[in-house]
């Protein structure tokens, strides 16, 4: 596996986990952010993204976040691997701007 396939599927897990957690907030169980994984940060690393670009790739990174719950949610998380890889895309293009 190479590195943006690793990439991507951290991705896509990170979109999976905020599916289950919005759905949690729905149900009254806000858990204030205690069970964040905080994947940005590994990905971030793996990406190797400078100090000085962060604010800009944690932006596109949580708007993908936000955007997880209105897919369809399923036991392997597939419908988020399309997702997961433009989101890889859009925060490859925060890297070069």
């Amino acid at each position: 596996m190479n590195n943006r396939e690793l990439v991507v599927q951290l991705i896509q897990q990170d979109l999976k986990h905020s599916q289950l957690t919005e759905t949690l907030r729905h149900m009254g169980l806000d858990d204030g952010g205690l069970y964040a994984l905080d994947l940005i940060t590994i990905v971030a690393q793996l990406m190797e993204v400078p100090p000085h670009q962060m604010d800009d790739f944690a932006e596109v990174y949580g708007a993908f976040l936000d955007e997880a719950p209105q897919y369809p949610t399923t036991y392997l998380g597939e419908v988020l691997l399309p997702v997961a890889e433009e989101c890889y895309k859009k925060l490859l293009g925060c890297l070069e701007g």
